[in-house]
């Protein structure tokens, strides 16, 4: 099974006669264990998203260095881990340590994510407004204020930044308007906010990449909203440079990746690359009613052949895919195993102990 997940898997190149030689690296069963870093270093970085903990405990740094060439903090660089306490009020030690890891070894950092309706700094949002809401001036001021002081201090050692994360609900039952979430951001400021937080991650850091992340991006209602704040901030000459494409999907849902390659081959009409920025398969058909009971060979096999196809849809789309990463380290640490999920899955493509 294991050479099989690696041939269906982690080397889904061979496929399209583009397999790369690359040297041992970690071991499983007795076998050489290639690394995906430098399996995929001619097409785009390969990577995932890791805590500070990782590369400064345990065996974890070794294996992130080995195997990936771009990482993400999971939880780290959200406002609610940086500045939850007030103003200026800043806790950049964990962030620091995980930056600079990457950096020693080389890795690309993507940051994550500067603004979101969930894990926010939530003292912005009060102020001197009607019902205690800050008013329209006092959020510019402290958006622009938190953008500024984040990206400048990472300024030079962050690759890409997700700037804005989850803007778009068309196809949920929550408060939006025209497909637009409800958010404090988008209650106090309006849509205008996405292009402010754009221009204000540009002035702190001009050389980082800037892009706009969501799930369900194969979605045709989303994939327009999408095109068109595009459309919107290139018109009006603010900076963004790509879009992130969470990917959160199971052996089933969807039936195919047809969509998303879709969404990608026209963000790449539009001028903009493509980040793969939380890929994940979960065993769970359906993650809000089917719960697996075992990991079981014939889920694996199913999952290895999912993966294959993604990572090939991606090779495809070389020329505007420039970044593929997993969203956590391995199978232990996965938010699918957390709440509200916390049930048994494997949607990663190493397992607790690091084996494929």
């Amino acid at each position: 099974m294991i050479q099989r997940l690696l041939r269906a898997g982690l080397l889904a190149c061979t496929a399209l006669c583009l397999a790369p030689q690359v040297p041992a690296a970690d071991k499983a069963g007795g076998k050489p264990v290639p690394s995906l870093a430098e399996t995929y270093a001619p097409y785009f970085p390969v990577g995932a998203a890791i805590t500070p903990g990782q590369v400064m405990m345990g065996n974890g740094g070794d294996f992130i260095a080995r195997q990936f060439s771009v990482v993400v903090a999971e939880n780290a660089m959200k406002p609610q881990s940086l500045n939850k306490f007030g103003p200026g009020r800043y806790e950049f030690e964990a962030a620091d340590a995980l930056v600079d890891f990457a950096g020693k070894h080389g890795i690309k950092v993507r940051g994550h994510a500067l603004v979101w309706h969930q894990q926010a700094a939530d003292w912005m949002f009060y102020g001197s407004g009607p019902n205690g809401d800050a008013t329209r001036e006092e959020l510019t001021e402290r958006l622009r204020t938190y953008i500024h002081d984040v990206v400048g201090h990472f300024k030079g050692r962050v690759w890409a930044w997700d700037v804005v994360n989850e803007a778009f609900v068309p196809d949920e039952s929550v408060a939006q308007e025209g497909g637009w979430r409800k958010s404090h951001w988008y209650r106090i400021l309006g849509p205008d906010y996405i292009a402010l937080a754009f221009q204000f991650a540009h002035e702190a850091d001009p050389e980082a990449l800037l892009f706009y992340n969501d799930y369900g991006t194969e979605s045709p209602r989303k994939r327009t909203l999408i095109l068109a704040l595009i459309r919107d901030l290139q018109k009006r000459g603010v900076p963004i440079h790509g879009i992130g494409h969470q990917s959160h999907y199971t052996i089933a849902q969807p039936a195919d990746f047809g969509g998303l390659e879709t969404t990608i081959e026209d963000v790449g009409a539009l001028g903009l690359t493509n980040h793969i920025t939380e890929l994940d398969i979960s065993l769970n058909a359906n993650l809000m009613k089917d719960a697996i009971s075992e990991v079981t060979p014939a889920l694996l096999k199913l999952q290895a052949a999912r993966y294959r196809d993604f990572f090939e849809m991606c090779l495809r789309q070389q020329k505007v895919v420039s970044a593929m990463l997993m969203w956590g380290l391995n199978d232990d640490v996965s938010w699918l195993r957390t709440w509200p999920f916390a049930r048994m899955d494997a949607p990663l493509l190493f397992d607790g102990a690091l084996k494929p």
